[in-house]
């Protein structure tokens, strides 16, 4: 079995793009690790018995042409298209022409377990087909199509009481997919729970404004929200430069609190409808109360390091590949919380955040978790996690890098995401860059950006001491995926209206009234019989 370690994935990152091409070429260890990196749409497996239990689950994408990325380096090179910051404003809108994510096909107890899986791949085979028919001359994004990474998604959609969306709270609208909300809630009618998760890195008032956003757009979504990492208390507004910079410095080792899983908890109460099973909320609950809920510990932030372990597969995961033509629905006897998401939302860190210990391995790479994974927090409540998967969308490639969605050390090309980047956000202002001319007036591109942040780190080729302008982007890009470099989107009307501030005011008043009526209840009522000094005067006696 081939095995990586961080010095392997470090010094891919580091390379240029070309020179991947000759691995497929020499021997097969070589190749093993062109096909662990990038593999191409004819990588799709025709059955799950093509490949063993341990490396069945790698993600399969498809990869681009050399024409592509050699146009995507030019295009780079040109001086930035600065836009507005209403560019950040997104709306469901944008993402209407969903595309429909793969079903589990019908099956019955007489077919046997080779005909199910048949089925199943027919059905995967005829969808990716559709697709490829149906956008062709379209940009869609990169996405998972690798069946066996689809199955376990069935299997956690099939077997949980509840679904718990992860979304990341820099873009929550991208990592909320529409057609797996409506077959949720209009085929597998259960309930769902939506975790903004990493709301740590942006401000409370967009928080707020995506959460009241989702609850008109949505109204069948319960939102909760959750972060590993105490706010920065003077993070007020995510949009100005000097916040941004500010998050860009900031250190590596940070303090480690989860806050959020009562919420999450308390919200996914709520929403369970099963009776028949008894479960003590309260005490659940209770464990994660604002004075005790996880200990602080001090946590380096590790480097995003594409070390995935396709090694060590649960028992519980490699059986439920032998049993795919059983049935497999919510047990009566227990509460399953099932947990799905794009790669690098958290699921993992969530999961050890409600455990108050490290029970799954979580990484900054994208789609670390691989297998269905099982876990008790009490006797007959359990959280099923599934793995990190990319459902296909109509949305530019760039995006997905910059939010986390394709490992990086797999980008063969990332100078068009630093171009996405830097027409959003002051990217030259937020890494402290130096002009070449000592120019204010420069006309800044991708490409520059990137050779000015290689001078800066002292990033150089080998032969020709030339700034390594492909490591400077790679650097970019990871530091925007761990959040130093703020990408944050907005809901409609958030800089173009102020019906957040309104919304938020009156929704401070009306607490504040509820407050006070609590207040008096608890008071209780104030009856006066004789004047009111006299009364002051009774009370005191």
């Amino acid at each position: 079995m081939l095995t990586f370690n961080n010095t392997h994935y470090k010094k891919a990152a580091n390379m240029d793009p070309s020179s991947f091409d000759y691995l497929g070429k020499t021997k097969p260890l070589k190749a093993n690790l062109l096909n662990h990196f990038v593999k191409g749409t004819e990588g799709v497996l025709k059955n799950s018995s093509d490949l063993d239990t341990k490396t069945k689950l790698v993600s399969v994408f498809d990869k681009l042409t050399p024409q592509s990325i050699e146009q995507e380096k030019l295009a780079s090179m040109q001086p930035l298209n600065r836009l507005p910051k209403e560019s950040l404003e997104l709306k469901e809108s944008d993402f209407s022409e969903y595309i429909e994510f793969p079903k589990r096909p019908f099956w019955d107890y007489d077919m046997s377990k080779e005909e199910v899986e048949q089925h199943e791949t027919e059905s995967f085979q005829n969808w990716l087909k559709d697709i490829q028919e149906k956008y062709a001359g379209k940009q869609i994004s990169w996405f998972e199509r690798n069946l066996e990474v689809w199955r376990q998604l069935w299997r956690v959609l099939e077997i949980s009481d509840v679904i718990l969306i992860i979304m990341d709270i820099r873009n929550p609208l991208l990592h909320f997919p529409i057609s797996l909300y409506n077959f949720i809630i209009h085929e597998k009618k259960k309930s769902i729970v939506g975790v903004f998760n990493k709301v740590d890195l942006v401000s409370e008032f967009t928080v707020f404004a995506w959460k009241k956003y989702f609850e008109e757009t949505f109204p069948n979504l319960h939102i909760a929200t959750f972060s590993c990492f105490p706010r920065d208390k003077n993070l007020i507004d995510d949009t100005v430069t000097y916040a941004l910079k500010n998050q860009a410095k900031r250190p590596r080792k940070r303090y480690y609190h989860a806050q959020g899983v009562k919420n999450i908890l308390s919200v996914c109460r709520d929403v369970l409808d099963k009776p028949n099973v008894p479960v003590n909320w309260d005490s659940i609950i209770s464990r994660y109360d604002e004075d005790s809920e996880h200990e602080e510990e001090e946590e380096e932030d590790s480097d995003d390091s594409d070390t995935e372990s396709i090694n060590g597969l649960d028992d519980e995961f490699s059986g439920i590949l032998k049993v795919t033509s059983r049935a497999v629905h919510p047990h009566k006897d227990y509460i399953t919380l099932g947990l799905v998401g794009h790669p690098n939302v958290g699921k993992s860190s969530l999961i050890n955040s409600i455990m108050r210990k490290t029970v799954v391995s979580a990484s900054r790479t994208p789609g670390h978790t691989k297998h269905f994974q099982t876990i008790y927090i009490a006797d007959n409540v359990r959280l099923c996690d599934s793995p990190g998967l990319v459902f296909p969308a109509l949305i530019p490639r760039a995006l997905q890098i910059i939010s986390g969605m394709y490992p990086i050390a797999q980008v063969q090309e990332p100078y068009s995401a630093i171009r996405y980047l830097a027409e959003r956000i002051p990217l030259e202002k937020i890494l402290s860059l130096t002009p070449p001319d000592f120019s204010r007036d420069y006309q800044w591109s991708a490409w520059t950006i990137c050779e000015a942040f290689a001078e800066q780190r002292g990033f150089h080729t080998a032969k020709t001491a030339q700034p390594d302008v492909y490591r400077a982007a790679n650097a970019i890009l990871r530091l925007t995926a761990d959040g130093r470099i703020l990408l944050s989107f907005k809901p409609p009307g958030f800089f173009t209206s102020n019906k957040y501030e309104i919304l938020r005011v009156t929704e401070a008043d009306s607490n504040r009234d509820n407050s006070d009526d609590e207040d008096k209840k608890e008071e209780g009522p104030v009856v006066i019989t004789k004047g009111g000094f006299s009364a002051l005067a009774s009370d005191s006696e």
